[in-house]
C-alpha cells in the first residue's frame, strides 16, 4: 500500500519513490536519499529527522519553526488535495535534506480516502499512527475529517 501511495506523488516536500525490488529473502523500497549534513547560515550541522535535530540542538528558534511548519503544511496540502491522509505525522517522519527542505516520509499508515468514506468516516477500519501524536478526536473516533 505504501508503494502504491508513494508512486503517485511528486512534490518537493514528499520523499520521492524510485522503485522496488524483491529477492528471495528481501523486499527493497528505493526512496530519495536525504543527506545527513545540513548547511544552515554558513554552519555545518548534522541533519536527519526533525526529532534528531531537536535532540541534538534543542528547541528551534521561531524563524526555523516557521520555515519547517510551512513546508510540512505544503506537503500535507498536496496529500489532502489528492484525498490522502498520512496518519502518522511526527518529528521522526519528517526528514530535512541538505538544503533545509522538509520531506514527509513513512507512508506505511497512509490512507487514500474515497468520496464515500469521506462522507462517512466511520468506515475507516482502525486507528493508525503513533498514539502520542494523535488528536483526541482521532483516538475517540469522533468528528473526524481530513
Amino acid at each position: 500500500m505504501e508503494i502504491e501511495i508513494l508512486s503517485r506523488f511528486s512534490h518537493k516536500n514528499i520523499v520521492s519513490y524510485y522503485g522496488s525490488s524483491r529477492t528471495k529473502n528481501t523486499f527493497n523500497i528505493f526512496l530519495e536519499y536525504i543527506s545527513g549534513i545540513l548547511e544552515w547560515k554558513s554552519s555545518l550541522r548534522i541533519g536527519g529527522t526533525i526529532s534528531s535535530l531537536l535532540d541534538k540542538y534543542g528547541p528551534f528558534n521561531e524563524n526555523l519553526i516557521k520555515v519547517y511548519t510551512k513546508q510540512i503544511l505544503e506537503g500535507l496540502e498536496y496529500l489532502h488535495v489528492r484525498n490522502t491522509v498520512h496518519r502518522d505525522i511526527k518529528g521522526a517522519n519528517v526528514l530535512v535534506d541538505n538544503h533545509g527542505v522538509c520531506k514527509l516520509t513513512d507512508f506505511g499508515t497512509a490512507k487514500r480516502i474515497s468520496s464515500i468514506v469521506e462522507a462517512d468516516l466511520k468506515h475507516l477500519p482502525s486507528i493508525r499512527g503513533t498514539i502520542n501524536w494523535m488528536a483526541p478526536e482521532v483516538i475517540k473516533q469522533t468528528n473526524l475529517g481530513r
